[in-house]
Formats: C-alpha cells, sequence, structure tokens
C-alpha cells in the first residue's frame, strides 16, 4: 500500500481546503486508486483495514471511518481561477459489504484528477503516511510541485490563504514554530526532498516566503527512472527544438515545468511556446540551460502572443 502513486493535477494542488491529517490521507490514498480503464473511474472502492492501516491503527474503524468519508461530502474546494464553482470532494460514500467502501469523487473534479499530460504532481504514500501535521502534507505537495526547479516563493497572506490560515498566527515566531518549522522537520525527516526556507522583507515586514527544495541523494535515480517511464524525454527535447542539446533528463523536465508554470494557463502550445524562446536565446548565451529558464520566465520572444496571433490567422 504505501508504494501507491498519488496524481493530481496542480490547480488541485494549489486549491484551497481545509481537511485534517486523516481526511488527507483518506483522500490521496483514494486518488492513488483512479483506474482510468474502468467506465466509473471516479467510483473508488477501498477496504477498511487498508484505511485503517493507512490512519495509524490495527483496530476496526469502520464506523469512524464511514464517519469521516460522509463528512467529506460535507467539505468544500475553492480554486482560485473558479471563485463561483461550489464542488465538494465527494458526491457519495456506500457500504457495499465484505469491508469495502466505495466513495465517488465529484464529477467537476475529474478533470483535475485525470489531466496529466500538462501538469500534475505525483508522489509515493509512503512519504506521507508518517505525517502527524495536516500542514505538512500541504506543503509536501506545494514544494513536490516544484522539485525539478529547486525553488518557490510565495507572498505571506497568500502561502496562508492555501493553508486556510488567513487571520491566525498573527505572530511570524507562531507562525513558524508551529508550521513552517514543524513541517520542514517531518518532510525532512520522512520524505524524499529536503527543504528549507528564508523570510522576504519589504523594509522591517515579512511579506514572504522562499523555499528552497532538493531531492534527497537516495531518491534521484528513482526520480529520474519515473520521469523516463512516464515521458518520452527525447521526444519532447524534439517538439521543443532541444534535440542538439546535450541536457539531462532532469533538465527537460525543468525547462518543460517552467513553461508550465508561466504559460500554462494560456491554452497554448508549451512545446512551441518553448521552442520560440530557445531559438530566441540560442546564438545569445553561453549556458542555454540557464539562459533558457529565464527567457521562459520572462518571455523574452513574445512567444505567448506570436502563438496566438498565429492560432488567430489560421483560425
Amino acid at each position: 500500500m504505501e508504494n501507491e502513486l498519488v496524481v493530481k493535477h496542480n490547480d488541485l494542488v494549489e486549491a484551497r481546503y481545509n481537511l485534517n491529517l486523516t481526511e488527507q490521507k483518506i483522500i490521496l490514498y483514494s486518488v492513488s486508486k483512479i483506474d482510468t480503464a474502468k467506465d466509473k473511474f471516479n467510483l473508488i472502492q477501498l477496504e477498511v483495514k487498508e484505511i485503517t492501516k493507512l490512519i495509524g491503527t490495527d483496530k476496526d474503524r469502520y464506523s469512524e471511518f464511514s464517519s469521516i468519508a460522509n463528512g467529506l461530502m460535507d467539505k468544500k474546494i475553492y480554486f482560485k481561477d473558479r471563485p463561483n464553482l461550489d464542488i465538494r470532494w465527494l458526491a457519495s460514500s456506500e457500504y457495499v459489504g465484505d469491508g469495502i467502501i466505495e466513495l465517488e469523487f465529484s464529477e467537476k473534479l475529474i478533470p483535475y484528477l485525470l489531466k496529466l499530460k500538462e501538469k500534475f504532481t505525483r508522489y509515493q504514500l509512503k512519504n506521507i503516511i508518517n505525517f502527524k501535521n495536516k500542514h505538512s502534507l500541504r506543503i509536501y505537495e506545494l514544494m513536490k510541485q516544484y522539485q525539478s526547479i529547486g525553488k518557490r516563493n510565495f507572498e505571506l497572506e497568500e502561502f496562508k490563504q492555501i493553508l486556510f490560515l488567513e487571520n491566525q498566527y498573527e505572530r511570524i515566531y507562531d507562525f513558524r514554530r508551529f508550521v513552517l518549522d514543524s513541517a520542514k522537520e517531518e518532510i525532512n525527516k520522512d520524505t524524499d526532498i529536503n527543504i528549507s526556507y528564508e523570510t522576504i522583507k519589504k523594509g522591517r515586514k515579512i511579506v514572504g516566503l522562499s523555499f528552497k527544495i532538493e531531492s534527497k541523494d537516495q531518491e534521484r535515480e528513482v526520480y529520474i527512472d519515473y520521469l523516463n517511464e512516464f515521458y518520452n524525454i527525447k521526444e519532447m527535447k524534439f517538439k521543443m527544438g532541444l534535440k542538439e542539446e546535450s541536457f539531462s533528463t532532469e533538465q527537460v523536465m525543468s525547462v518543460y515545468e517552467k513553461a508550465i508554470e508561466k504559460a500554462g494557463n494560456e491554452d497554448i502550445d508549451l512545446f512551441e511556446y518553448v521552442r520560440l524562446n530557445y531559438n530566441y536565446i540560442k546564438s545569445k548565451a553561453r549556458n542555454k540551460y540557464s539562459y533558457l529558464l529565464k527567457a521562459l520566465e520572462n518571455d523574452y520572444a513574445s512567444a505567448i502572443g506570436q502563438i496566438s496571433l498565429d492560432y488567430y490567422i489560421e483560425s
């Protein structure tokens, strides 16, 4: 069970929702069970014995799990780009016999759980199974999104909103002690990454957080094998115009993820976005990988406008 993989659309990772640790683990385990080969893949069957192990007890907790599942049908999710969407995690929960509970994900969640080709976060359940702090799990997800990039910045209030902590921990000392430092300790101890952070100040006021994310050495080969298994890196390089470059698997993935970060909401061909920016900088830079990331960050080639214009003319 601990080797189950979780896949979640990044918009869902960054959505706001207020689940306790047990609820989060049940959701993640349920997500790992999605099988797109089935007609009704949003219907997930879970063994109560497995779930009781996941949430840390050997006792039969059917009645408690049933209560938790029912409670999830009342828990809302808030997407920042769809403020008028009223959506809950589960549409139904049913005990179907033989120690099996069937959960049904809400229909409108399906695109967020299954749109995997462009942007996603994926990790093994074993990395979160020992967490004791619910904020550790959410912060781990947010950091895994940027693992290949190695860093991530947040405005302080934005970060607290994602964690459902607005108007809490007004003293930064308390926020660091009970949320940030606790999460950092658990993540660094139990997962495949190490994180650290620094505060960002404007004058004397702390206004943001800058996280550094590092893959643990023993997990690097596993991560590269995973990328090669689920992506055709050679084909990606060709589509992005990088076939002449000796970029590593990780570097190719970093380039792609940077394109997603900066242009993923524009409904354009992300490979073309990379190709145009690469063509713009390839004769201007000695360290093409580093310069390409900057070009993607700032769209030096004005690629979004070019691709959108080409699409308009062709239409």
